[in-house]
């Protein structure tokens, strides 16, 4: 259930960055978690909601909506990695607190792990969610004729070709959930709603023609705190063998198979989930060298 249509259970409030509002969400009291969502045309913290839910009973839970989705301000700008990096960073040093552990999810992972490579004390353990920036969505890009072309009238028809409801629920059922059924009316309208506000075409046009890529090769294995790595088995777009390239840079990552799952296991598979994080952050962590 969700507080007077917020995309979690908790009231909005706002985190003044750079001039911007950034929304966020936070309950529950203990050690922070900090919860990062994925970048699509209709993201949101709302694909965090049940995580949320579970983890405010013994944490005190932070959901962020980057800048250009969820209730946060769209400006219109030319987005790029950096920005969320950088966003990260900050909200993590002035509203969470030094130690965090994250989870986070796909291409917001990614951005994760390039905060966390910049300041080794920034973040505790990182639990990341199909990530992205090693051979996926990996290369910048520079503004060219497709962002252009997007940023004028053609990207507004093309904007609410993708975020209609038809096709929010075709790109739910074929590529974030494995079960079809999952995606029903309710969840269908939470991604619907996160896409149609003031503004929403700016940042996912920059999404779109690869502005906002991240490459972590490098970063990457930088990390010291634990890691670990929950895959949907079925996921296609950042497909499971990818973790191999993640696995094979950090000795400190681990893996874990979600089965029956895609992108969004964390929503479609919670109870698994949930229990993964839990076994992970009361194992006894290595010293950091």
């Amino acid at each position: 259930m969700r507080n007077n249509g917020y995309p979690v259970d908790a009231p909005r409030q706002f985190y003044r960055w750079r001039g911007y509002r950034v929304a966020y969400y936070t309950a529950g009291a203990g050690p922070a978690i900090l919860l990062i969502h994925s970048i699509n045309a209709a993201a949101s913290s709302f694909e965090m909601r049940r995580l949320f839910a579970a983890l405010r009973t013994d944490y005190r839970v932070f959901a962020l909506d980057f800048l250009g989705f969820g209730g946060s301000d769209r400006p219109q700008r030319v987005y790029c990695a950096d920005d969320y990096i950088d966003l990260i960073s900050d909200f993590a040093h002035d509203t969470v607190g030094q130690g965090a552990v994250v989870i986070a999810s796909s291409l917001g992972a990614a951005y994760t792990i390039r905060a966390a490579a910049r300041d080794a004390n920034l973040f505790g353990p990182l639990i990341l969610i199909c990530p992205t920036g090693m051979r996926n969505l990996v290369h910048p890009q520079q503004p060219g004729l497709a962002y252009r072309a997007l940023a004028g009238p053609f990207g507004d028809l093309v904007f609410r070709l993708l975020t209609s409801r038809s096709s929010i629920a075709y790109f739910l059922r074929t590529q974030s959930y494995y079960d079809p059924a999952v995606v029903d009316d309710e969840l269908i309208e939470g991604f619907y709603r996160a896409a149609y506000q003031a503004g929403a075409k700016w940042a996912p046009i920059c999404f779109l023609t690869g502005l906002l890529n991240c490459d972590v090769r490098d970063a990457f294995g930088q990390l010291r705190q634990p890691i670990l790595l929950i895959w949907g088995r079925q996921a296609d777009l950042t497909p499971l063998r990818s973790a191999n390239d993640f696995l094979a840079r950090n000795p400190r990552a681990h893996l874990a198979v979600v089965d029956k799952a895609r992108l969004s296991v964390q929503d479609e598979r919670p109870e698994e989930f949930i229990h993964l994080v839990r076994e992970f952050l009361a194992a006894p962590r290595p010293s950091v060298l």
